[in-house]
């Protein structure tokens, strides 16, 4: 059983080159995904929600981002802030009405990075600051990522207090003061609803802060892991799809060049291996980040067993989604270009638009780069340094 409809992954997958030429934002294909329930099945079944293995989830989210990577991108906070405070133990008040929410059918997104950090990932205070206000505070600030917050329903909002001391505020996307901005023009991802979001005066009660007491410190980790291995499986997503498009241009195409073995393109012994090439890709891809997800699902086991062994197992599954992110990324990137050594110069068609494959597979990768990630593997190795547990690790 797929995690979603076919009919609705073939209209998703039908449409994904036009959304992506014309910028036209998928409104109603996110309101038809929210009507699945996919956003409540990873939530722990001790919560009421589907208690979904970060396998089958992972799964689910490939063949998502194979129909059309930005869709699936769209969701990757939701699921971010599923692991860092809705499948915990809290019974703060914001947990307890977003994890409500979410069973109903609601959409979480983040607004969190500003560009005023001198460290990207880091733990100092934010610009934007909760100042106390009667019993509850006002809001300012202005974040400039926000993927998914375009279309979600809550907004998940790292922040600080007065003093500097980080907290993370829970708000309804329509609370006054608070507007999601759709500027986001990268050359890749182009419909992620990753703008910026702007925090005018608006109010937050006491009930919607969480305190860094209130947020399990190793659960937070474990989200930025999470947070890496749902990158890397959208790009394993678009790498099924440059196999099935390659398939389906190769499938079609009529001529082939005077001097190539075969006079049908389909009959081609080169251009049949490339295409197999593409497919291997797209197997090898889903099969690494599956993969990661299994030691990603090991060390949650741990976290909620509260084993003696959850600190490596947190380890292990941080070192598997950056052995994922750096072999997908080399895998995606030339599958990407290969996909024109299957389809020929007609593949570059602009109303085809085959190269937005590229632009997302490079944007995606962009998030955390992939020699530091290299780095920080090997000196664990040899010298027994811990990875970092911050910023996508």
């Amino acid at each position: 059983m797929t995690a979603f409809p076919e009919k609705l992954l073939q209209r998703i997958a039908d449409g994904a080159a036009q959304r992506d030429a014309q910028r036209e934002q998928p409104f109603a294909l996110i309101n038809e995904i929210k009507a699945t329930g996919f956003g409540a099945r990873r939530l722990a079944a001790e919560h009421g929600g589907g208690g979904t293995s970060l396998t089958e989830t992972f799964d689910a989210a490939i063949t998502l981002a194979e129909a059309d990577p930005n869709i699936a991108h769209i969701w990757r906070n939701h699921h971010v802030a599923l692991e860092r405070i809705l499948n915990t133990p809290s019974g703060h008040p914001a947990v307890v009405r977003l994890r409500d929410r979410v069973l109903a059918g609601d959409m979480i997104g983040a607004a969190n990075t500003e560009l005023g950090q001198a460290q990207i990932g880091g733990g100092g205070p934010f610009a934007s600051r909760l100042v106390r206000e009667g019993s509850g505070y006002v809001l300012n600030g202005k974040k400039f990522y926000s993927t998914g917050s375009l279309f979600s329903d809550w907004l998940y909002i790292p922040v600080s207090l007065e003093d500097g001391t980080r907290v993370i505020a829970i708000a309804p996307k329509g609370r006054a003061g608070l507007d999601t901005v759709d500027d986001w023009f990268g050359m890749g991802q182009r419909l992620t609803g990753s703008g910026t979001t702007l925090l005018d005066n608006v109010r937050i009660e006491a009930d919607e802060v969480l305190l860094p007491a209130d947020i399990p410190g190793k659960q937070a980790v474990f989200g930025s892991t999470i947070a890496q291995l749902f990158l890397t499986a959208v790009i394993a997503g678009v790498v099924a799809a440059i196999a099935r498009d390659g398939a389906a241009l190769l499938g079609k195409r009529k001529r082939n060049y005077y001097y190539a073995p075969t006079p049908a393109a389909s009959q081609d012994p080169i251009l049949l291996a490339a295409l197999g090439e593409r497919e291997a890709d797209a197997f090898a891809t889903r099969a690494i980040v599956l993969a990661a997800a299994d030691a990603s699902d090991r060390a949650y086991a741990a976290l909620q067993e509260k084993t003696e062994d959850v600190d490596a197992r947190l380890q292990a599954a941080a070192a598997a989604a950056a052995k994922a992110k750096i072999t997908v990324d080399r895998i995606a990137h030339h599958a990407a270009t290969a996909l024109f050594d299957i389809t020929g110069a007609s593949a570059t068609l602009a109303h085809l638009n085959l190269d937005r494959h590229w632009r997302n597979i490079r944007t995606i990768s962009t998030h955390n780069h992939t020699a530091h990630k290299a780095y920080a593997l090997g000196n664990r190795s040899i010298n027994q340094v811990a990875l970092p547990t911050q910023g996508f690790f």
